[in-house]
């Protein structure tokens, strides 16, 4: 094989190989912004409006959704997860479960679910309640 052939397979290979590398990694969110009226879907429990869930530049994943339990709704059973999740609270009464411990929040109020803490929520007020979850995994989390 000639100088140049051989230049032209190591250059075809390096392509391919960059290609290839591009086409395995995950759409990075760049910055952005979200309409409000997007999306919101009813369900058992109230509706829920998927904000975005993806990988950041800094996160193996960011999930932001909107939830609204109706009175005397929880979206689940008591669970727990890897990532750690934020629930600020908009409109209404929740009634947090965290590890055996109960506690009520109100409008304004913030909820920190901790990493693989049984917990869940549920509105314990006359009105829906409206939240917002803030959801993320750190790198290598879903690895361990």
């Amino acid at each position: 094989m000639n100088k140049i052939a051989l230049a032209v397979l190591i250059v075809s290979v390096a392509a391919a190989s960059s290609i290839a590398t591009l086409a395995a990694q995950k759409h990075v969110q760049k910055s952005t912004v979200y309409a409000w009226d997007a999306g919101t879907k009813a369900n058992d429990w109230g509706a829920v409006r998927q904000v975005m869930r993806s990988p950041t530049p800094t996160l193996d994943e960011l999930e932001i959704h909107i939830s609204t339990l109706e009175p005397g709704k929880s979206p689940h059973a008591p669970h727990q997860h890897q990532h750690e999740e934020l629930l600020i609270i908009k409109d209404g009464t929740l009634e947090t479960f965290q590890s055996g411990a109960r506690r009520k929040v109100g409008p304004g109020g913030i909820i920190f679910q901790a990493s693989n803490e049984l917990h869940n929520v549920t509105n314990v007020g006359w009105f829906p309640a409206t939240y917002y979850v803030i959801g993320w995994t750190v790198p290598g989390a879903l690895t361990k």
